[in-house]
């Protein structure tokens, strides 16, 4: 029970984290004014994310659970790819 609550965490944190950084990645950006070139390579930045993202997650399975970081290469290339999804879908 408590493996399960700790990944429940980890989760929760990832994606509160993940809410932080796009709140004040959104603000930086819209203040100095590089929406436009982000918005203009959002798909390939997005393709870069996936690829990186996933790379991780898989390196995080491979290890196992014998290596303390392997849950957290998990989590964060999920993210990342999460995030790359989202990026390059159509119509944002």
């Amino acid at each position: 029970m408590a493996d399960f609550i700790r990944g429940v965490g980890l989760v929760l944190f990832g994606i509160a984290l993940t809410w932080l950084l796009t709140v004040i990645l959104a603000r930086v950006i819209a203040r100095r004014g590089t929406a436009v070139w982000v918005w203009d390579r959002a798909g390939s930045i997005g393709r870069v994310l996936i690829a990186v993202g996933f790379g991780m997650a898989m390196v995080g399975l491979a290890q196992g659970t014998s290596n303390p970081s392997s849950t957290s290469l998990l989590v964060l290339g999920s993210i990342l790819g999460m995030v790359g999804i989202w990026m390059i879908l159509p119509g944002l």
